[in-house]
C-alpha cells in the first residue's frame, strides 16, 4: 500500500533545519518531493533513515522550484561488496522514520518534504 508523509521545514537564524517523517516506516522508498517555499536556492539537503542511518538522498544547492526525486542505491557483490552489474536497487526503511537535514537555508525560511512509501498491508 502507498503510504504519504509530509512535514513543513522551518529554518532556524543560522539557515539549518532537521525534520522527521513518519514514526515505524517499513517498505520501500517510491519517491520524495521537495518543495522548498522560501527556503534559500543554496539550501543542501541529506536525507538518511533516523535510526540506521541508511542514506536515500544527498542534493546539494537544492533550488527554489519544486522537485522530485525518486531515490536508489548502489548494488553490490556478495561475494566482494565490489559493484555489480545490476546498477540500481530500491531503498528501504524498516520501523524508522526519515530523517531531513537541511543547511544553508536561509534565516526562518519554510518549505515542505513528502515522501512516499510502498508498505506491505498487515493484518
Amino acid at each position: 500500500m502507498l503510504n504519504e508523509y509530509t512535514a513543513t521545514i522551518v529554518t532556524a537564524a543560522d539557515g539549518s533545519a532537521t525534520v522527521y517523517l513518519g514514526s515505524s516506516i517499513r517498505g520501500q522508498i517510491v519517491a520524495l518531493k521537495y518543495a522548498p517555499g522560501t527556503i534559500a536556492t543554496g539550501a543542501g539537503l541529506t536525507i538518511t533513515g533516523a535510526s540506521s542511518g541508511v542514506p536515500v538522498l544527498t542534493k546539494a544547492a537544492a533550488g527554489t522550484a519544486t522537485v522530485w526525486y525518486y531515490p536508489m542505491a548502489a548494488a553490490n557483490k556478495v561475494a566482494d561488496g565490489a559493484a555489480s552489474t545490476l546498477t540500481e536497487v530500491s531503498v528501504w526503511l524498516l520501523k524508522e522514520r526519515l530523517k531531513v537535514v537541511v543547511a544553508s537555508g536561509g534565516d526562518t525560511k519554510t518549505g515542505t518534504i513528502t515522501l512516499w512509501v510502498d508498505e506491505p498491508v498487515t493484518g
